[in-house]
């Protein structure tokens, strides 16, 4: 694209001037203390935003209770005074750098509206007050008012939620807004017009029974006069229907919840709109210019390239590392058994302050990298970060490996937009010695006298040994993503992990009939990965047709049979049988290179144990930084 400037024009939001028209919108990286207070390494994974030019860096989901703060730990307690202290640390270096001091107040309690008292109720205000000045103490120019996501704040305002029958309850409108009003009020008393107040909605609730952008716009225009800005996301985290709005999965369109704000843009709102869900820069960029919104707010895409400000503003867009939305930052069970932030395509993220600046390796150290896939790039790039010139053996004529496979599927868009970002910042990196079509020869390694060999030389795909698996009607899943193979109308895909169901999802659309089996039990193949169960979810909603506990015997013309749990066989008619058991590590390679000199890193597929994207790019990575 061309370089972008609607961005990077100023806006006046409320008291303040913003830079630019990003928002790094609120996340949880759990990096503060078990009780909630700050950290030096929550201040470092703060500031870097701030540092590489957003407009307003906003602290994700901080409890204004301490019933909440003891549910939910690891991140910014706002109902304890002493947070005070680590909060002016975190804005001390959001301000440094020219950015607007931002942090969102929230509470999620498990009981509907009714179930309050109205001591409750006012005690409920009063402690988004109290967080509110303990913010301003802090140090902060706004605060974001949670009033989304189907959370405390925001069921107040629903219909479907709300039954109470007085004066906090639904029967009139004047009811309805009451509690926002009062507590926006509160906020407001206690930090004075010094500060903007930002709230944070679901303009769209999605679920049927929900609140919709009419009622939601409703509900801003009646409270505009008291507040500075509006962030408008969607859905419910308390309705599974609509998850993949409130934190959009790769299967969801960029950006996915754009054409909601747009709506209360075009209602002739008096404040600026923000606009958030799976943006990165060209989307804000054409969002912005064409007035859909006046900021975009994203934070996965930070995570993934803390720098795309600066790059972007250089000129640089293609530079620009592109997020998978893979959602792994966003943790397994965040609340249940938090975990430290991670990042797929960028594993300094998270690490804070370790990685924050790379350090300078041995001067003229020879490092030879065996494998062009996701970690052997990662390691090169890593390496000319660090002052050394690796050189880089890929047998195949192009770079990628295994990960332009994954980004076949017409599902992946973000695995194959990162697959060419990583070629491409390869191929243009000046230092990387890259030696493609050349296969990496225990002599041809030794020959290079290397000071450190990293193998990266990745995994085969798992053919089991039954009668009729050569076949002319056997393929394997990925050559149908890739092309390579055209299946007939009835297909049978073995293996129900994410790569299989994906396939299974893009044939069904395609018309053809989907069945996939798994000798495992569905909840035992889901609990690997979240992102198998989104994936199955999907394929059910197109009819796939799912198998569980069924094991592979044989194949014949007609189609296949299989072994039930009680060793019964059932045989399953179909035209194509594509397969998708996993890879398994090319241990031949490995052994043949082992010991060509002292320091020697085995990463990714090829290790003992089978990865994924995550363990590849961290592991080239690692072995980058200890070389």
């Amino acid at each position: 694209m061309e370089k972008p400037t609607a961005i990077f024009q100023p806006i006046q939001v409320g008291p303040l001037r913003v830079r630019n028209r990003i928002e790094v919108s609120p996340a949880e990286p759990f990096l503060c203390t078990k009780d909630g207070l700050v950290t030096d390494e929550f201040v470092d994974f703060t500031a870097q935003f701030a540092r590489y030019g957003a407009g307003i860096v906003t602290v994700g989901d901080s409890p204004v209770t301490q019933a909440y703060a003891d549910q939910n730990h690891y991140v910014v307690n706002l109902a304890d005074n002493m947070v005070v202290h680590g909060l002016t640390k975190v804005t001390d270096a959001i301000h440094r750098w020219g950015a607007i001091a931002s942090i969102e107040l929230n509470l999620r309690d498990d009981r509907r509206p009714e179930e309050f008292s109205k001591d409750e109720i006012h005690g409920i205000i009063r402690s988004f007050a109290d967080a509110a000045e303990r913010c301003r103490k802090g140090g902060f120019d706004m605060v974001l008012l949670h009033f989304g996501h189907g959370h405390t704040a925001a069921s107040f305002y629903s219909p479907a939620v709300n039954r109470r029958t007085d004066e906090y309850g639904c029967d009139t409108f004047e009811n309805r807004i009451r509690f926002a009003d009062e507590l926006i009020s509160a906020v407001r008393q206690r930090i004075g017009t010094g500060m903007a107040i930002e709230i944070r909605m679901s303009g769209d609730e999605i679920y049927p029974e929900g609140v919709h952008a009419e009622d939601g716009i409703r509900f801003v225009k009646a409270l505009q006069d008291k507040i500075d800005m509006v962030h408008i996301s969607a859905g419910s985290m308390y309705d599974p229907r609509t998850m993949d709005y409130t934190i959009q999965s790769t299967y969801m369109p960029r950006p996915t919840n754009l054409h909601i704000a747009a709506k209360y843009k075009a209602a002739g709102l008096k404040i600026p709109v923000v606009s958030v869900g799976s943006h990165n820069i060209e989307s804000a960029e054409k969002a912005v210019a064409e007035g859909q919104c006046d900021m975009v707010a994203m934070i996965r895409a930070f995570l993934a390239d803390p720098q795309q400000l600066v790059k972007a503003k250089a000129g640089k867009v293609d530079e620009i590392r592109p997020c998978l939305r893979c959602n792994v930052c966003t943790g397994d069970d965040p609340h249940g058994c938090p975990k430290p932030l991670r990042c797929t395509v960028n594993p300094p993220q998270g690490r804070q302050p370790l990685f924050d600046v790379i350090p300078p390796a041995q001067p003229g150290k020879k490092v030879v990298i065996v494998g062009g896939g996701a970690a052997g790039m990662e390691a090169a790039r890593r390496l000319t970060q660090r002052g050394l010139k690796p050189v880089l053996f890929e047998k195949e004529a192009e770079l990628g490996g295994s990960l332009k496979t994954a980004g076949c599927n017409p599902l992946k868009g973000d695995v194959h937009r990162y697959g060419q970002w990583s070629i491409r910042m390869t191929l243009n990196d000046p230092n990387i010695d890259l030696r493609l079509g050349t296969e990496a020869t225990r002599e041809r390694v030794l020959a290079e006298k290397p000071d450190a060999v990293i193998v990266a030389v990745g995994s085969t795909p798992i053919v089991p040994p039954v009668d009729g698996v050569k076949g002319s009607n056997v393929c394997l899943a990925q050559d149908i993503d890739k092309g390579l193979y055209t299946p007939g109308k009835r297909v049978v895909i073995v293996g129900a992990g994410l790569t299989g169901t994906e396939t299974a999802i893009t044939l069904a659309r395609e018309g053809h009939e989907v069945t996939v089996m798994d000798l495992l039990p569905l909840n035992a193949v889901r609990a690997r990965d979240k992102a198998v169960f989104k994936a199955h979810r999907l394929a059910m909603a197109e009819g796939v047709q799912f198998r569980e506990e069924l094991g592979l015997v044989s194949v014949n013309e007609s189609g296949l049979i299989g072994r039930e749990k009680n060793g019964a066989l059932t045989e399953i008619p179909c035209d194509t049988v594509a397969l998708s058991l996993g890879v398994r590590p090319r241990k031949a390679v490995c052994e043949e290179l082992e010991g060509v000199c002292e320091e020697m890193y085995f990463v990714g597929d090829c290790a003992t144990r089978q990865g994924n994207i995550t363990s590849a790019v961290r592991e080239g990575f690692y072995a980058a930084m200890n070389v």
